[in-house]
């Protein structure tokens, strides 16, 4: 089936043909996103995105997630390592706690491998985020809000930010040092909605990434990348539809670590989440077809929550449990390794 992206009657023919649909044409705000999520919702057929514009997001969030509801639609945002392992992660260190008696009341995650690259159109996702703070369509106060994917949380996390992990320091509870990460303010928030979906707050969140992450993937870089850059033009600033070389997205993997504490510190959960690809593309590929198979075959035994969701709140269990099998568990692992 053929249809154009700006035309709402070629769109809304399409999705009233099929069950699922899983797009990947970012930046969403850009490329008529709104219009596919709309017809969606309208349509009660099940969508996913890689989308990271937190901006798109919470604009769906404010005008289709009630239609969602209604129609019976499960609108997922997310869907790839941006922010399935983190929100996935999160989900199974908190059902752990639970399982003892005891709610979680702050969660840090922290990643300790990610080797991997972006491509043009990730690029063209991050200049189009710097437009809109320049733009002046949202105030600070917008993009400053921890919370701005759970309008619906009346309770929130005392002194939270954006990332939550601001600075470099040496963390006692992974006992390394690690700083700020990239992928966290859009990590955070998708966890942070999951958390007001699932009536978990106030709960804290925090994510960063290790030092040690970022010597291991300059090594990987070093080491295999060397005849790439010999026998091909480095392209700092990829174009659209241009992505890592072959061998990244092979030779790439992440690792986080999720570390769900109690209100008194006494009992805590730890679960490590990794899987092997570049993240982006390798890795997040597989998710994302993982997330449209779990929502074709596997819709009678998902969570009953509609509307526009996270991977956690719409697929929970089911996809970790897809994902640790995929390819005889050589993808994808979750492991709660101290209890």
């Amino acid at each position: 089936m053929v249809a154009e992206a700006s035309d709402a009657a070629s769109v809304s023919s399409m999705v009233t043909d099929t069950r699922v649909v899983i797009t990947t044409a970012g930046p969403f705000s850009a490329y008529h996103g709104e219009t596919l999520v709309e017809c969606c919702a309208r349509a009660g057929t099940d969508y996913a995105d890689l989308s990271g514009e937190y901006w798109f997001q919470r604009r769906m969030i404010d005008e289709f997630h009630d239609e969602a509801q209604r129609t019976g639609a499960k609108i997922v945002v997310a869907a790839g390592v941006d922010s399935i392992p983190s929100d996935l992660g999160t989900q199974l260190a908190i059902e752990r706690l639970e399982e003892g008696g005891t709610r979680a009341t702050q969660v840090k995650a922290l990643f300790t491998d990610y080797a991997g690259s972006f491509s043009g159109g990730t690029a063209k996702t991050l200049a189009a985020g710097r437009d809109l703070k320049e733009s002046g369509d949202y105030d600070d106060a917008f993009h400053d809000d921890p919370y701005v994917l759970a309008p619906e949380a009346n309770v929130r996390g005392n002194g939270e930010t954006v990332r939550g992990w601001d600075h470099y320091r040496f963390d006692r509870d992974f006992k390394t040092f690690g700083g700020p990460f990239f992928m966290a303010p859009i990590n955070a928030r998708i966890v942070r909605r999951s958390l007001a979906l699932n009536g978990l707050l106030p709960c804290g969140y925090e994510e960063g990434i290790s030092l040690g992450a970022w010597l291991r993937s300059g090594w990987l870089w070093m080491s295999r990348g060397f005849g790439y850059f010999v026998g091909a033009p480095i392209r700092l600033r990829p174009k659209p539809g241009e992505g890592p070389p072959p061998w990244l997205q092979r030779a790439g993997n992440f690792r986080v670590l999720i570390r769900a504490r109690s209100e008194t510190g006494a009992e805590s959960v730890v679960v490590e989440v990794k899987g092997r690809g570049d993240p982006g593309y390798g890795a997040t590929s597989r998710m994302l077809a993982e997330v449209g198979l779990c929502l074709a075959l596997d819709r009678d035994k998902l969570p009953p929550q509609c509307g526009v969701l996270t991977p956690a709140t719409a697929l929970g269990a089911l996809l970790r449990e897809r994902l640790s099998s995929a390819e005889g568990g050589a993808f994808m692992q979750f492991r709660v390794i101290n209890q």
